[in-house]
């Protein structure tokens, strides 16, 4: 939503992040389903109930250091837990390890944020069409807008469950008194349930530009990327899980229906790949920045790259403080060098490090690198307190890698005093590069070569561009195989927390991160059949008697 709509939810966050972090999730009295007949009367109770739900995007750390770091990035072939030293966040390094307690509170955090989103769109959901014949000033055409808005936050809710815990509840109303303890549902129930909520979405909400100002709400370009998404998934799950994993029954392979709606984005008009035509902008990193790495400052909030963004602020109010973007401070630099060349600690963390096999990867020349990453040896410069930019230090790094991507100004973040939660930029959970790839390996998968191959030269042509006149790396491609398009995933969308579910439904986790130890040498080993999924927080599992079970192995 706009940042104007979010300084409202500033009133209405501390009641909904308290209540949010609760661990109770699914036994929940619906308190606001008991005082319906009071509140859920007028247009503006329904917009309250859709803030409601686009509230939790913003729960402290849920949607970018947990879900994306943690989750995402650190149990994969791609980052290391980093920190001072392989003592430091023994909970990090546990997931690099593979070896995470189910006890552990970062499940319970990132299940339960969920949840409550889920929660709230079922609310909104069933609550508004009725407003309809009770307040004679609401738009109805809003109204259908606000319901469509919910169903799509529910579904991508949904989605990242079923990302990281497979088969979690299938809770699709206001629950009853007597439904509060859920089992799994099959993954492919609730696919169903996302497909369908995701098709009803799509015919009723605008397009980005149809929001007009209201720039981050929900739209029908992010919700057709996300159904391209879910196929694509259910695809690579039915081709490299199918009929051996029960975990998987019912899914198929439907490639080509992941294709077509990925191409209805890319045929929009709504969305760009920025820099491709070698544009530069203004923003905190100088006068002339490549479109890739403008798209991942704050000045690059929303811009046309942007399919859909958790929009983030720092106002200094004080209400929760809950708005920010987290990977600022864990993902920075821990130390720099000082004027006599000593290291000295920056205010960020280095945690989430990118290994040296990632930056070997990339080809020599490829902007994006830079843009993603630096090690030792390389000339980068870090910018610290008062707009200081010192080089980085290694001395602490166990890859001698540090991550690039989500630094922050310190004008913006560390100079104005804002928590570890308090960057500004947005976190960008579809990116249009994005819906390029994942059209690419749906045509080739679906036997159409010639437009994989256009697809995947598009964002090689921006990554291009992006490197200045004469720039000839990467170059296009005459020829493209699944093998390219994983390496072009990897490539584009590093430290964006989509590696380690993309080696899962690949099927080739556990060749990949079998294949040599961690860092400090701990000899990972990828378990096929346990270590796809996380497990569920075992308080849920206490809470739920035993209805929610566990897969096997955990």
């Amino acid at each position: 939503m706009t940042k104007k709509v979010l300084k409202y939810m500033s009133f209405l966050l501390p009641g909904i992040i308290f209540f949010g972090c609760e661990s109770d999730f699914l036994d929940v009295t619906p308190q606001a389903a008991e005082n319906s007949a009071s509140f859920y009367l007028t247009q503006e109770h329904a917009d309250q109930a859709v803030i409601a739900a686009y509230s939790l995007f913003n729960n402290i750390g849920t949607w970018d250091v947990n879900m994306m770091q943690r989750l995402g990035d650190i149990p994969s072939d791609d980052a290391e837990a980093g920190g001072e030293d392989v003592t430091d966040c023994p909970n990090l390094q546990a997931f690099n390890q593979l070896i995470p307690l189910t006890t552990e509170a970062i499940y319970e955090d990132v299940f339960g944020t969920m949840y409550r989103a889920i929660y709230f769109s079922n609310i909104a959901i069933e609550q508004i069409p009725a407003i309809k014949d009770k307040d004679p000033d609401a738009d109805p055409a809003l109204l259908d807008k606000r319901v469509a808005e919910a169903k799509f936050i529910r579904a991508i809710n949904y989605f990242y469950l079923t990302k990281i815990f497979g088969g979690v509840p299938l809770v699709d109303h206001i629950l009853g008194a007597e439904e509060y303890q859920q089992p799994r549902a099959e993954i492919k129930a609730i696919y169903e349930l996302i497909e369908q909520d995701l098709k009803d979405a799509i015919a009723v909400l605008p397009e980005r530009s149809g929001w007009g100002t209201e720039v981050g709400r929900a739209s029908k370009g992010a919700a057709k990327a996300l159904l391209g998404t879910l196929y694509l998934f259910e695809s690579s799950y039915a081709r490299n899980y199918g009929g051996s994993d029960a975990r998987f029954d019912g899914m198929t392979e439907r490639w080509d229906e992941a294709l077509a709606v990925s191409e209805e984005v890319i045929n929009s008009g709504e969305y760009e790949l920025v820099g491709i035509n070698g544009e530069t902008f203004e923003s905190w990193r100088g006068p002339e920045t490549n479109g890739f790495r403008y798209i991942f400052t704050s000045d690059g909030d929303n811009s046309k790259e942007g399919v859909f963004e958790i929009q983030c602020i720092e106002e200094g109010l004080g209400w929760a403080a809950a708005r920010g973007n987290a990977m600022a401070q864990w993902s920075g630099s821990r130390y720099y060098l000082d004027e006599e060349g000593s290291p000295a600690r920056t205010a960020t963390w280095g945690f989430g490090v990118p290994t040296q096999e990632l930056y070997n990867a990339f080809e020599p020349g490829d902007p994006r690198l830079k843009v993603t990453m630096t090690r030792e040896g390389d000339t980068d410069s870090i910018q610290i307190g008062n707009s200081l930019w010192v080089p980085y230090c290694f001395d602490h790094c166990i890859t001698k890698v540090y991550a690039r991507k989500w630094e922050a100004s310190s004008a913006e973040f560390l100079d104005v005093g804002a928590p570890w939660h308090g960057a500004p930029q947005n976190i960008r959970l579809i990116r249009f590069a994005e819906v390029y790839l994942n059209a690419a390996e749906a045509a080739l998968m679906d036997g159409q070569d010639a437009k994989a191959l256009q697809y995947v030269n598009k964002v090689r042509e921006r990554a291009r561009m992006c490197g200045g006149p004469g720039n000839t790396v990467p170059a296009a491609l005459t020829s493209v195989t699944m093998e390219d398009i994983m390496q072009e995933r990897r490539f584009e969308l590093s430290s964006e927390g989509k590696r380690f579910f993309d080696i899962v439904r690949w099927g080739i986790a556990a060749d990949l991160l079998n294949a040599v130890p961690t860092y400090d040498g701990y000899p990972r080993e990828f378990i096929v059949g346990k270590h796809e999924f996380q497990p569920i927080p075992q308080r849920e599992v206490t809470l739920s008697n035993d209805v929610l079970v566990q897969y096997e192995g955990w």
